[in-house]
């Protein structure tokens, strides 16, 4: 389970070589990168939306 969330091959590898804590922590170091830009994209979206809706 814990490899299936690794998101490319070299994170695959890296969680594959370590313990299992290890390889936790390596995935949980994934998914909070990729806040930010889920984030980001939320506001854009967010904001074109509004925008279309005043005009």
């Amino acid at each position: 389970m814990n490899l299936l969330l690794a998101q490319c091959v070299m994170c695959n590898r890296t969680a594959a070589a370590q313990q299992a804590a290890r390889a936790g922590v390596l995935n949980s170091g994934i998914l909070i990168l990729l806040i930010p830009p889920i984030l980001i994209l939320g506001g854009l979206l967010w904001l074109a939306y509004t925008r279309q809706r005043n005009e």
